[in-house]
């Protein structure tokens, strides 16, 4: 890989589109084309269109990899002009290119796709994407072909018995359709907990929120569940004024909620005996510890690290409160752990645990946290709990160029594309300052921002900034 091809210098929509289009290395290619859909750089369309033909990047087994990265990111485009396209790459015998291909065009909406669908349904193929075709004829709410959709009710599949239930309950609205989605919600396997979850959030009821809340599922399913749920009320003319103020208030503060807890979710193990005892230890010693009033020792602090790192929830919820409880001095150690640790799901604790603190001189360490580059869940998560303390601090600090220091690094992440939820943190947290200058960054934002539902919050944050002005 030449330098100037390194993807590490991809970083705008015009050397993106030149290295799509120039470069020879397939790794660049497919960094590229998920680079682009990530940034909805829709300039990309004819280029990401003419990738879906290319023969050259092919797995051992057959696959197209690069061309399933195309269908992915346009997909997130959502152009109409890549529905052709996207109908001639469904003759290719990948199925995973056939199973992007049929999610970008339910993405895109364009009915112009329901007779390549129905044909794909019918044909003879041993092997199809069967689930996400469901879901697509779903969306597009082709209820003719319920009689040929009704036999994988029983299929031998969750997954596509869950696609089956949530296309017979968009027809009927017969509850024990929905049933049959929240018992695999409650499935031993998490990856059709995931799926359920997703499921039950495309049809759009906010009943349902509480039941996705309570699952054993991470954080980023539920964000992203309770999200599309919002989208759709937002989008239903049919509700009663103050019905959908209620219905929208409820799942807006299920979401801030949501931000303030960067551990919940990582599918930890069950509470034990030998765990709950260990919770009992650790808070006889914090509170024996707060009772002596005396330098803490550094074995104490190590001891709630080490519990921090802990699989048992509870354990590691104690770890954080006993962090929290002794700070300021816990704070130095946590700082230290932190740059030396790379554990991610360590540092989600600990950051929830400075969150909760609001000390000033965590302000680089959280600076610098949030400018990290998402390269998986965790870290996502980190991110926005770092951008909500944050907006603790700022509560807390009494200097001035302290709290203009965090204003200006929250009014940077306002504009960061990658990820909706970080923003979102961000229009919490300058809500809570809710300085002058806080208002400016917010207004600025909204102008700009393409999200609906960051859209709708940093309004609703601005009312409430321009009610309290008021007062």
């Amino acid at each position: 890989m030449t330098a100037l091809n390194s993807p590490q210098l991809i970083n705008n929509a015009e050397a993106a589109l030149t290295a799509l289009n120039n470069s020879q290395d397939e790794g660049v290619r497919y960094y590229t084309a998920w680079w682009l859909g990530k940034n909805r750089i829709l300039e990309a369309v004819p280029l990401l269109c003419e990738c879906l033909k290319d023969e050259r990047d092919r797995t051992a087994l057959g696959g197209y990899p690069l061309r399933r990265q195309a269908a992915r990111s346009l997909g997130m485009l959502q152009d109409s002009q890549a529905v052709t396209a996207l109908i001639d790459a469904l003759d290719c015998s990948d199925l995973r290119l056939q199973e992007a291909v049929v999610r970008a065009l339910k993405d895109i909406g364009d009915r112009v796709a329901v007779p390549v669908l129905l044909k794909l349904l019918n044909s003879q193929a041993k092997d199809k994407p069967t689930e996400i075709l469901i879901e697509a004829l779903t969306a597009f709410q082709v209820w003719e072909v319920k009689d040929q959709i009704e036999p994988f009710l029983k299929h031998s599949s969750e997954r596509v018995k869950c696609a089956a239930a949530q296309y017979f309950y968009s027809l009927t609205l017969e509850p024990r359709y929905l049933q049959i989605l929240f018992e695999t919600l409650g499935h031993e396997n998490r990856f059709l907990r995931y799926a359920a979850a997703l499921d039950i959030s495309a049809l759009g009821l906010v009943e349902t929120a509480p039941a996705i809340i309570k699952a054993q599922i991470p954080n980023n399913i539920k964000l992203a569940t309770i999200k599309r749920i919002l989208e759709v009320l937002l989008q239903d003319k049919t509700k009663i004024e103050v019905k959908r103020q209620e219905q929208e208030n409820f799942l807006f503060q299920i979401i801030d909620e949501l931000l303030f807890d960067a551990i919940e979710g990582n599918n930890p193990r069950e509470n034990t005996v030998e765990s709950n005892q260990e919770v009992e230890k650790i808070m006889i010693l914090v509170a024996q510890q707060e009772r002596r009033y005396q330098q803490v020792s550094d074995n104490l602090i190590s001891e709630l690290i080490e519990a921090v790192k802990s699989p048992y929830p509870k354990v590691k919820a104690a770890g954080i409160q006993g962090l929290v409880t002794l700070a300021p001095t816990s704070v130095d150690s946590i700082m230290e752990i932190f740059d030396i640790d790379g554990d991610q799901d360590l540092r989600a604790g600990l950051t929830q645990a400075l969150m909760e603190i609001g000390d000033p001189r965590t302000l680089s360490l959280l600076e610098k946290v949030i400018g990290f580059e998402i390269a998986d869940h965790c870290q996502g998560k980190i991110r926005r709990v770092a951008a909500r303390a944050l907006g603790k601090i700022c509560r807390k600090a009494c200097a001035p160029r302290v709290i203009l220091r965090v204003i200006k690094k929250l009014e940077w992440t306002l504009f960061q594309p990658d990820d909706w939820a970080l923003r979102y943190s961000a229009v919490v947290s300058l809500e809570e300052i809710g300085n002058r200058d806080a208002v400016l960054a917010l207004q600025a934002a909204y102008q700009v921002e393409s999200d609906a539902i960051v859209k709708m919050r940093n309004k609703r944050a601005l009312s409430a900034l321009s009610d309290m002005a008021a007062l």
